[in-house]
């Protein structure tokens, strides 16, 4: 709930047209974490602004709330100390209740699947929006004619950049993931995808107004996990959770969701949901960062629902074992 709140209140594009009162999860949570606080004995927030201030200072367990070991790692916030924005551990954990970032982006995808009319055509749009997730410098007319078709199915998916991106004149987008970028001033840039950065490793508009981006959920969980997946041919998408299908090399059918979450648990309890519906195994795949960092692997063993076959694996040890039949 409280994750959900801190996004509800940077959904406010632009900061003059905020007035009162706050999002109703936001208001929720604090009312929530003061009874919890209260009753465990810890400290609690007066108000919002405190609250806020709790989502960028305190650690998981500095929170009045009993987490699972593990399941979030123990540097988590939920609001960048310094950028002053969401973090991607505060969209992730939008999903536990079924109905978040990670669902709306499924949510979204599925109605271009209807809209395309054709997988072929589905998937012309999901790479042209896998490249894109920012566009610093919006201009139709420069647009190779091939493109428009597909630039009329996927233009309502696109939203100009909301101003608190816009530092000095500027707004920036990071070369490395796509994603949008801050360049700080007296601080390393960030980067909405967790890259770390230099200036060189920017790009900038000076015309921001032209510059158009992908709904959030979509450059979190398109784009992002769009990184892992394999360059060369693969097994088509299937409609639902853009999971693949493929038969492994002891002939045994599998599916591989490809995935880039902050968070063990999440990612776990995600990961969990697919694989039920699917009633297959499933691997789920990460960035090889991702699957190094300590305690993540624990994590997500630990927080995965009991009925499910879920392995998960780092991208060199998937590209390793270089699955690519289709399962017909």
């Amino acid at each position: 709930m409280v994750a959900r709140g801190v996004l509800d209140l940077s959904s406010v594009t632009q900061a003059s047209s905020f007035r009162l009162p706050y999002p109703p999860n936001l208001q929720r949570s604090l009312d929530s974490l003061v009874l919890a606080g209260l009753t465990r004995g810890s400290a609690v927030p007066s108000g919002v602004p405190g609250l806020l201030a709790m989502c960028r200072e305190l650690e998981p367990a500095a929170w009045p709330l009993a987490l699972p070991v593990n399941f979030l790692a123990p540097d988590t916030r939920l609001i960048h100390r310094i950028a002053g924005e969401p973090t991607r551990s505060c969209a992730e954990l939008t999903s536990l209740d079924h109905d978040g970032l990670p669902e709306k982006a499924d949510a979204m995808l599925n109605e271009l699947l209807t809209a395309c009319g054709t997988a072929e055509r589905f998937m012309e749009c999901r790479s042209f929006l896998l490249h894109r997730p920012v566009i610093l410098r919006h201009d139709p007319m420069r647009m190779r004619p091939t493109m428009l078709p597909i630039w009329k199915l996927v233009r309502h998916l696109y939203e100009p950049v909301p101003e608190r991106f816009v530092i000095e004149g500027l707004l920036h987008q990071c070369k490395a993931c796509g994603l949008l970028a801050k360049a700080l001033p007296s601080q390393r840039p960030w980067c909405e995808g967790g890259c770390p950065l230099e200036l060189d490793r920017l790009e900038a508009t000076d015309q921001p107004k032209r510059a158009l981006a992908l709904d959030v959920a979509l450059r979190l969980f398109l784009c992002l996990p769009g990184l892992v997946e394999p360059d060369g041919p693969f097994p088509p998408l299937l409609p639902e959770r853009g999971v693949r299908r493929y038969v492994d090399q002891a002939g045994s059918p599998r599916a591989v969701l490809f995935q880039d979450f902050e968070q063990p648990g999440p990612a776990a309890l995600r990961a969990g949901r697919v694989a039920s519906l699917l009633g297959d195994p499933l691997d789920v795949v990460v960035p090889d960062s991702t699957a190094a960092r300590a305690g993540y692997l624990r994590g997500f063993d630990g927080a995965l629902p009991g009925d499910v076959e879920v392995l998960l694996l780092s991208k060199s040890q998937f590209d390793a074992s270089q699955p690519r039949r289709s399962d017909a």
